[in-house]
């Protein structure tokens, strides 16, 4: 094996279908990177798949072989971000309770936006209305699955609905990462007010949460 040889990480040089996969692995990255740069660049509804390819030095039809749609950039650029988030929340998982879990998750999406907010303000309103937020989110689906490991582990009111508390952090998400690109300077710490929604929802969900004010019928206060 020459020094130059491909290596797949553990020492030994890749095979013919192993390389292929490298480089084609490779090349949808970098097709994926100019979009995302062209869309900050020239705005979403602004970019073509022409332009992606012109940028990228590529045939239009690799484009179209990577991403078949334009909106698949986005189905792309929202994974990535969750699966960052999931990678960060799901860190020695049995030794966190539900609450920590989530807020993990959460203040790594607030890290994720804040560090690349030009891609936040760029792609998060064509995102959120390419998908049918209450019916099909998958951020919603995968929130949801960290709802009921916490109910597996007695943390969580048996009588919660694991999905439907997903789709409502969800969506508490998407409304306050967008009120946070509506305005520049940044008009609140993205961090901070995500943190206060998951207490909202978590006061409802968490086994001896304290009671709301005025949940007994008392006056707050």
């Amino acid at each position: 094996m020459t020094p130059s040889a491909a290596q797949n990480g553990v020492g030994e040089p890749l095979t013919g279908p192993d390389r292929r996969a490298r480089r084609r692995q490779e090349r949808r990255d970098r097709v994926f990177a100019v979009a995302v740069e062209l869309f900050v660049e020239r705005g979403y509804h602004n970019t073509t798949m022409e332009d992606i390819a012109e940028r990228a030095n590529v045939a239009r039809a690799t484009v179209f072989n990577h991403f078949e749609r334009k909106m698949m950039f986005l189905d792309e650029w929202t994974a990535r971000r969750r699966e960052r988030a999931m990678a960060v929340a799901d860190v020695q998982l049995a030794e966190h309770d539900v609450g920590e879990i989530l807020a993990r998750y959460m203040r790594e999406l607030a890290h994720i936006n804040t560090s690349a907010r030009a891609e936040a303000v760029a792609l998060v309103s064509p995102a959120v209305q390419s998908i049918n937020v209450l019916a099909n989110l998958a951020l919603g689906r995968q929130l949801g699955c960290l709802v009921r490991q916490g109910q597996g582990r007695g943390e969580v009111r048996p009588e919660i609905d694991a999905d439907q508390t997903g789709k409502l952090l969800a969506a508490g998400y998407l409304l306050t990462l967008t009120s946070w690109i509506s305005a520049e300077p940044e008009p609140f710490d993205l961090r901070t007010e995500l943190l206060k929604m998951l207490d909202v929802v978590l006061r409802g969900m968490v086994v001896g949460s304290p009671e709301p004010a005025g949940a007994s019928g008392e006056p707050a206060g």
